[in-house]
């Protein structure tokens, strides 16, 4: 996984090798000092639009723990941690303010938090399957979640505060969804999947 700062120059990646790593792209190689090591594989990262947080998630396939999800404040090195998630947590997606954080697990999960305050602040919105990708829409009003193996897609209302998709789940594709987007506008639902196919909804 990878994901920019916002003034280009910068780069992060997360590995299943534990390591979170930082990059200058000017100068083409690591920050070496700035790499920071995790108890779990890393499966994910993202670097929110006003550069403030940098975000690793991450955990074990193959057993049966809580993953990590951590926020790191760039300036100053804070760490918070997000505890709720009982199995790897696979997917993130950081709100257009910066202020929030949505999470996906193996635990058929999906979660909101605050990222300046560390609590949960909307879900768990239970799936029926994996969560292989989670995406707000621009008003934040809304959550895509995709299943990684049941191959549907479902939109949360957030702000209604429950558990309840808006209308019925889209199926279609025949394998696993990776990757879900929503439009400026809200009215249209993107999705690529290993069926090597993209559709719109």
């Amino acid at each position: 996984s990878i994901s920019y700062f916002p003034d280009g120059k910068q780069m992060v990646s997360g590995s299943v090798d534990k390591t979170v790593r930082l990059w200058d792209l000017e100068a083409g190689k690591e920050i070496e000092e700035a790499r920071i090591v995790r108890e779990q594989e890393v499966r994910a990262v993202a670097v929110s639009r006003d550069g403030h947080w940098l975000i690793t998630a991450g955990g074990d396939m193959f057993r049966n723990r809580p993953g990590e999800l951590k926020a790191y404040e760039v300036d100053t090195g804070i760490v918070k941690t997000f505890d709720g998630h009982s199995r790897e947590v696979t997917c993130i997606d950081i709100s257009l303010d910066s202020k929030q954080l949505a999470s996906g697990s193996w635990d058929g999960t999906a979660r909101i938090w605050s990222l300046y305050t560390g609590e949960l602040v909307a879900g768990p919105f239970e799936h029926d399957d994996w969560v292989g990708a989670v995406r707000f829409s621009q008003d934040l009003k809304k959550l895509a979640v995709s299943s990684t193996t049941a191959r549907y897609l479902e939109v949360w209302d957030i702000q209604a505060q429950k558990s309840d998709t808006v209308g019925a789940p889209f199926e279609g594709h025949t394998f696993y969804i990776n990757s879900v987007a929503l439009s400026f506008d809200c009215a249209l639902l993107a999705s690529a999947c290993f069926d090597h196919t993209i559709k719109l909804w």
